[in-house]
């Protein structure tokens, strides 16, 4: 009893332990699952940056090389100095990948009074030509005609002299020169509507004989006309291509919208794609001179966090600044959403709970395991238990028999038994003793024959009062030395059934024999057969045992069936057994498809009950068995 005890407390500690590292390693996973999605957001947020400046960085150097190469002098002052820009202009296009970028080279010039004339590079390319005002050069004229000291109609600043009115004021002009790189660009800002880059330059005006005046200078423009079909269909897409198209092994839907076409983008990588606003965006830009949000930071706007806020974009990013302060509805946007999964931080959350499912699945798995293992070695712990105390009853059971055996072996040898009374006295004595053993080896090599499935019964329609006579003759001597009154009710004209007359013959004497074990002094046993339309196998035969001995308590009912079970007040009582007896008698019936119930009470006795099914539906059993055989 200590020793159960201390097994059983040792599962109990086992069991709460393994309980507390399920625990812990559920937590150690959700933990590290977030840590593991924050660094893959932080990762992607970098990737998805990085792309968006270089891609920024190759759009803004196409736009730039044109303003390179025209190299504007800002003390240009004759006609020739003009056509020097044609010069440059056709070495530029001889040379660049986007010859088609530019749809047309302008010249505004502003003499001293109120007039301007406009010139237009010719279709030779080798010279400007004067030209009208093209009709989309409205309100860039209405603009840089403004004087300084007033402001447009919508309240932007006017422009003079190749800067904004104002500037010292305005924080977007502040941050388009910090992101603005010098040199030959120095200068060049960018007109949305058009769209256009252009740059201011102050020149001398010239008198009606030819010489420049003393008079103060006056302002000249150059405008280079954007192609906007050409950005759309060949700059846009290249670059889409080249910098979103398997990042870090994701693909991006692209669109780049401008307030001109409200509804319908500059460029969009998938049909619908940027119609509208995308709340989910991954990123966006601001392509031109323009801050997000209140002027501080980056103008990229990314769906996490990156490692280095303001610092990989603030460095990188260069731009034209906006020619003017013009609203938001204008502006130029880059605009990144993941392809595949949504928006990237919904693709993550998914991800997350993707990895969070197995890592708990896996853990699941662990305590279905644990639990198997625990439930296994308990199992185990108590079948060895068993076995040991099938050994020990089996050891106990041979040893009687045995030592009447030899008893009377020792009694006849030394000629203590005279006569021929007293020779067949112990002859029969011997016999019975052989036949017990007989027995019990018998049943345990038909139960390791049924375990090991090698019990092979031959089945034939068999009469019900056939079996219980085999049975009865088999424990006739049992029932007469114990002195117990056997009661028989076998209803008149029962089915036949199909079976194996010795095993279903050894599997009613089992229960006789259980009943005379457990019989006490009441010294009755019941055999009772009757047919039944409605049993657990439908219409079948029902052969009962019964006794009014001590019983089986409810909490042992379920593990009489169980191989070497004996029941600790049987133990006590000290009445002998193998356990052996109703596993085996469980098994034959079953083999022979019937069942095997029993209902019981503490000190009112017990009833076994054969269910076993009428010959007709037996064969159909057994048919449809065989049928099912040969198919699989």
């Amino acid at each position: 009893m200590k020793l159960h005890i201390k097994e059983r407390e040792f599962s109990t500690v086992i069991i709460i332990l393994a309980v507390i590292v399920v625990i812990a390693l559920g937590a150690l996973q959700y933990r590290w699952s977030n840590q593991v999605s924050e660094a893959t957001s932080i990762r992607l947020a970098d990737s998805l940056q990085m792309s968006m400046i270089n891609w920024h960085l190759d759009f803004f150097r196409v736009f730039s090389e044109v303003c390179a190469a025209l190299r504007v002098d800002p003390d240009s002052s004759t006609q020739d100095d003009w056509d020097q820009y044609a010069r440059r202009y056709a070495d530029w296009k001889k040379t660049t990948a986007n010859p088609n970028l530019v749809a047309g080279l302008y010249i505004l010039r502003f003499n001293e009074v109120p007039t301007a004339q406009v010139l237009r590079l010719a279709n030779s390319g080798l010279r400007f030509e004067p030209s009208d005002w093209p009709s989309n050069f409205q309100q860039l004229r209405e603009e840089i005609q403004q004087p300084p000291s007033k402001s447009g109609a919508d309240g932007s600043s006017a422009i003079s002299g190749g800067t904004i009115a104002g500037a010292a004021q305005d924080s977007t002009v502040d941050f388009a020169n910090r992101f603005y790189t010098g040199g030959p660009l120095a200068g060049w800002q960018f007109e949305p509507r058009i769209p256009a880059l252009v740059r201011s330059v102050a020149h001398k005006a010239s008198a009606p004989n030819g010489r420049q005046t003393s008079s103060r200078d006056a302002v000249g423009w150059i405008v280079i006309a954007l192609d906007r079909d050409d950005v759309r269909n060949n700059i846009l897409p290249a670059l889409a291509q080249r910098y979103f198209r398997g990042t870090e092994g994701l693909d991006y839907q692209i669109a780049v919208t401008s307030g001109r076409n409200a509804g319908q983008p500059l460029y969009s990588s998938d049909a619908g794609f940027g119609n509208s606003e995308i709340a989910d965006a991954d990123g966006t830009m601001n392509i031109f001179g323009r801050l997000r949000g209140n002027g501080q930071g980056s103008p990229i706007h990314i769906f996490h966090t990156p490692s280095q806020e303001n610092g990989p974009a603030a460095a990188a990013v260069t731009w034209f600044p906006l020619l003017r302060d013009a609203g938001t509805d204008q502006d130029w946007r880059l605009i990144v959403r993941h392809r595949r999964g949504g928006a990237l931080g919904a693709f993550i959350a998914d991800s997350r709970r993707r990895d969070l499912a197995i890592g708990f699945g896996v853990l699941f798995l662990l305590v279905i395991s644990m639990a198997i293992l625990i439930f296994t070695s308990t199992r185990a712990q108590r079948l060895a238990k068993l076995q040991m105390d099938f050994v020990t009853a089996v050891s106990h059971e041979l040893r009687t028999p045995l030592t009447v055996i030899s008893s009377a072996a020792e009694n006849i040898a030394h000629g203590v038994v005279e006569g021929k009374p007293q020779l067949e006295q112990y002859g029969s004595v011997i016999g019975a003793q052989a036949r017990k053993l007989f027995e019990m080896v018998e049943q345990i090599l038909l139960f390791a024959a049924i375990r090991e499935g090698q019990q092979r019964y031959s089945l034939r329609p068999l009469e019900v009062p056939e079996i219980l006579d085999t049975a009865l003759s088999g424990t006739a001597g049992l029932i007469r030395t114990a002195g117990f009154h056997v009661e028989q009710q076998i209803e008149p004209n029962l089915p036949r059934i199909v079976g194996d007359l010795p095993a279903l013959s050894q599997c009613v004497q089992n229960l006789i024999t259980n009943a005379l074990k457990y019989g006490s002094e009441q010294k009755w046993i019941g055999i009772h057969a009757r047919l039944t339309e409605h049993g657990l196998s439908g219409r079948e035969v029902q052969i009962s045992v019964s006794d009014r001995g001590i019983g089986i308590a409810p909490e042992e009912l379920r593990h009489i069936f169980e191989p070497f079970y004996r029941s600790p007040s049987v133990t006590a009582a000290q009445i002998h057994g193998t356990g052996l007896g109703l596993p085996l008698a469980k098994s034959i019936v079953e083999a022979m498809n019937g069942q095997v119930t029993v209902k019981s009470a503490p000190g009112r006795g017990s009833t076994f009950t054969l269910h076993l099914p009428c010959a007709e539906h037996s064969v159909r059993q057994m048919e449809a068995k065989t049928t099912e055989a040969v198919s699989s």
